[in-house]
């Protein structure tokens, strides 16, 4: 039981049907399955592999679900993080995740302050890559098992600093 293996039989089974609603925005299931692949070869040509953590600051929204998959894909591990923590807080979370790149929404990036930036859904501001114009490159999908960590998320640390939380592909 693999994330990814959800994501082929949905194509399989519905690849035409819609799958994804983000406001306007509708994809197919198949759609929604390119998207996560191409995402996924633009995180690997950044330099993404196996175990890396991935963090990502953004609202509920089609990104986000991609970057489940796409990370999913690589064997890497997604570290979502609340949109409405401080800026100290998100840092001490990739930080402590050991995130190697971290996505956000534009309307979140002055909340991001790591190495490997990446904003989507706007302008990226000074210092940061664009994912639309970012390359991708072609990769093989590693050997996972379904015990294999796929997403560390935090807590909101309400007495304390925010505390992972380990999810494997099971």
């Amino acid at each position: 039981m693999l994330v990814s293996s959800f994501l082929r039989r949905a194509t399989r089974l519905y690849g035409e049907r819609e799958g994804v609603v983000d406001g306007a925005r509708r994809f197919t299931y198949a759609q929604f399955a390119e998207r996560c692949q191409g995402l996924a070869e633009k995180l690997h040509a950044l330099g993404v592999r196996p175990g890396d953590r991935v963090g990502i600051v953004s609202p509920n929204s089609h990104v986000f679900l991609e970057s489940f998959y796409a990370t999913a894909l690589l064997g890497a591990v997604l570290v979502p993080l609340n949109y409405r923590l401080t800026p100290d807080e998100i840092g001490y979370c990739l930080e402590h995740a050991g995130a190697r790149v971290c996505l956000a929404d534009a309307e979140y990036t002055a909340l991001v302050h790591t190495e490997v930036r990446v904003a989507f859904g706007g302008r990226a501001p000074d210092g940061w890559l664009s994912l639309e114009e970012l390359p991708g490159s072609a990769f093989n999908e590693p050997a996972r098992d379904e015990n294999d960590l796929v997403s560390l998320n935090y807590t909101s640390g309400t007495t304390a600093r925010p505390k992972g939380v380990m999810l494997t592909h099971r």
